[in-house]
């Protein structure tokens, strides 16, 4: 009797025999016993028909195994194939599912199924799909011990800095309890004295009271007489000696005081050691598929530029600003990492910084006329002078202390953070840069013609400057040389602040016209985006924050303007 797993032979079945087939015919679609298969290769309708062994056939994956030769709805075999569809069809389907789609004969399609590229492809394809896997599997233990590293690295940042500030506490501890120590020496040493002192003085008082005791006794009237006359003075001496202790602050109360340095308890006011988020950046493995033999590299697909016709700004808001400063004139603005608003106040020489929630934090006093800002990370912002002493300084917006002041050798107007430097518009001068710390100053655009209120931002291997003498928008790369320029006077005018967007569009706040106006990334369109008609008025400094694609605008008659990008 045959097993449960066992194939049986379909020919001999028919005949209600058990047959265990040694063979399978796709064709046919059943097993064959060995003598069957010498009457189907006998057979003029079978005799082309390629069998497999049943071994072999049982190796199929279940779903080609099950691939029927009938269609399973007429019981009529597939004689066509629907392109549309992509499934083999009988001729009744035809009449019926497909009468308008694309047929082809079935064996004309499958005859060089075997033989064709097909298989090299599908084969070429999961090799690929095991090196995607393999590469990709590569790249995320690469990055996991990338991010492991930082952790380290990160960690032992902070307890460096840790064991300097524990360090630096216990030499201002140990100065401090010295201090203690020699002030309460030289406050008991001289407490002492005075009480050494005393005692000296008691020992003549004591006398005296002996001999006032002796006198009262012994002594005629005339002793007594002169004695008393001789212990009165002497008292009176003595007397004297108490006062004197008074008069010269020897009976003064003392104690040891201790005035804390108020920087010490700003240390306690500190909320955090810093701020720790995630990062990413663009993806470094490639992925290769082979389609139509032909080998191909993919990588994250782009996201589809914008052209500054798709640009729309909403919910318009007006930042409150305190009533005192409402004269104030706002020429530069930037937004921090963490969401603050930052804006100079060129008129009463003040800094603004606003927090996320765009109520005011705080505002600083600074010893000069501030033209522009731009924000270098988190937690530290550059300002911009147009004053003697020409200078940027570098402000910590956590502390409100200055980091660093570096002199400029005439008026800086716009200026902006840049490959990792301070890039700014440096009158008579053109285009400089300088590191955050001072040093390496250089010239990337030079320009001795340059005059007042130039700005400029940076933004990829891009600058963008913008003139207001000429109303000229300029871009170049980040060795100077001009890639576009755009000059239209019926659009810009006596132009201010620049920005751009992720897709390097660039806005342009113009004083003149009270617009703000977008130019197409390659300087060779404009489009005016808002305008008096929307309530602005001299806007003067710009700024897109791209990562929450907010565009803050400061203006010259004080008034500051929020709007949501497109």
């Amino acid at each position: 009797m045959a097993s449960s797993n066992s194939t049986l032979c379909g020919v001999c079945e028919c005949q209600h025999l058990t047959t265990e087939a040694t063979f399978w015919c796709p064709e046919c679609d059943e097993g064959l016993c060995s003598t069957c298969l010498k009457y189907d290769n006998a057979s003029k309708s079978t005799r082309n028909h390629e069998v497999i062994s049943v071994d072999n056939y049982r190796q199929l994956p279940s779903f080609v195994a099950s691939v029927q030769q009938y269609c399973s709805d007429h019981e009529k075999k597939y004689q066509l194939y629907c392109l549309q569809h992509e499934s083999p069809c009988c001729p009744h389907c035809v009449t019926t599912t497909h009468k308008k789609c694309n047929l082809m004969a079935l064996d004309e399609i499958v005859k060089t199924s075997k033989t064709s590229a097909s298989f090299d492809n599908l084969e070429q394809s999961l090799n690929d799909l095991k090196e995607n896997i393999k590469r990709i599997t590569k790249d995320r233990e690469h990055n996991l011990s990338k991010v492991q590293q930082r952790r380290r690295k990160i960690h032992s940042e902070i307890q460096t800095m840790r064991d300097k500030l524990n360090k630096h506490l216990d030499s201002i501890e140990q100065k401090i309890l010295q201090d203690l120590d020699d002030v309460e020496k030289g406050v008991s040493s001289e407490i002492q004295r005075i009480h050494t002192k005393l005692l000296d003085y008691t020992k003549p008082i004591e006398e005296l009271e002996r001999n006032v005791s002796a006198i009262k006794k012994y002594a005629s009237e005339l002793q007594i007489f002169v004695g008393m006359k001789k212990i009165e003075t002497d008292i009176e001496h003595a007397e004297k000696l108490m006062v004197s202790l008074l008069e010269d602050g020897s009976l003064q109360q003392v104690d040891i005081n201790f005035k804390e340095d108020h920087k010490m308890s700003d240390i306690l006011s500190i909320a955090e050691y810093g701020k720790i988020s995630r990062i990413t950046s663009s993806p470094t493995v490639t992925m290769k598929t082979e389609k139509n033999k032909q080998a191909q590299y993919l990588v994250a697909s782009p996201i589809a530029t914008k052209t500054i016709d798709d640009i729309n700004l909403s919910s318009h808001k007006k930042l409150k600003i305190p009533e005192e400063n409402k004269t104030s004139k706002f020429t530069g603005c930037t937004i921090t990492p963490t969401g603050n608003i930052v804006l100079v106040d060129y008129k009463y020489g003040h800094v603004f910084i606003l927090n996320e929630n765009e109520s005011l934090e705080c505002k600083k006093k600074v010893t000069n006329k501030p033209a522009d800002v731009s924000c270098i990370d988190d937690r530290t912002i550059a300002i911009s002078y147009n004053y003697y002493p020409f200078q940027i300084e570098i402000i910590n917006i956590s502390s409100k202390q200055t980091e660093k002041l570096i002199n400029t050798s005439s008026m800086c107007y716009g200026i902006t953070n840049g490959q990792r430097k301070l890039i700014y518009c440096l009158y008579g001068k053109g285009i400089m840069s300088v590191d955050f710390t001072g040093d390496d100053v250089s010239t990337i655009v030079k320009q001795p013609e340059m005059t007042v209120w130039n700005y400029v931002t940076a933004s990829g291997d891009k600058l963008y400057r913008t003139n207001p003498v000429t109303d000229t928008v300029t871009c170049y790369n980040t060795t100077g040389e001009k890639v576009w320029e755009y000059n239209d006077k019926s659009v810009l005018k006596d132009i201010r602040g620049v920005t751009t967007d992720k897709n390097d569009n660039v806005y342009v706040a113009c004083k003149g016209n009270s617009s703000i106006v977008v130019l197409s990334f390659d300087g060779k369109h404009a489009r005016r985006l808002i305008g008096e008609e929307d309530g602005l008025n001299q806007p003067h400094g710009i700024y897109l924050d791209k990562t929450r694609n907010n565009l803050l605008i400061a203006c010259f008659n004080g008034d500051v303007h929020m709007y949501k990008g497109s």
